[in-house]
């Protein structure tokens, strides 16, 4: 089963969303526990970043660091609503 930890950044931008928000992406950040069978999920690597992906959730996005080079250890970085910043 993957392990997640979270950074002091992601932490403080989760209570910043509406609860609504937060519930959901709490579900997906859950089900990432459970990977590789994670079904649906809009789960996948960035580009030009060495471990670095980011999970979908709505109009936010959940950026993760794997750690180790498989998704054993996951560190929830930020979690940020989609702009033409966010990467």
């Amino acid at each position: 089963m993957t392990q997640l930890s979270w950074t002091g950044k992601a932490a403080k931008d989760l209570r910043k969303i509406p609860s609504k928000d937060q519930q959901a992406v709490r579900e997906k950040i859950n089900t990432l526990l459970y990977y590789p069978n994670i079904g649906n999920l809009d789960f996948r690597k960035l580009t030009d970043r060495d471990n670095q992906y980011r999970l979908r959730v709505g109009s936010y996005r959940v950026l993760i660091e794997v750690q180790n080079g498989e998704p054993v250890v996951m560190e929830i970085q930020r979690i940020l609503r989609r702009s033409s910043t966010t990467y």
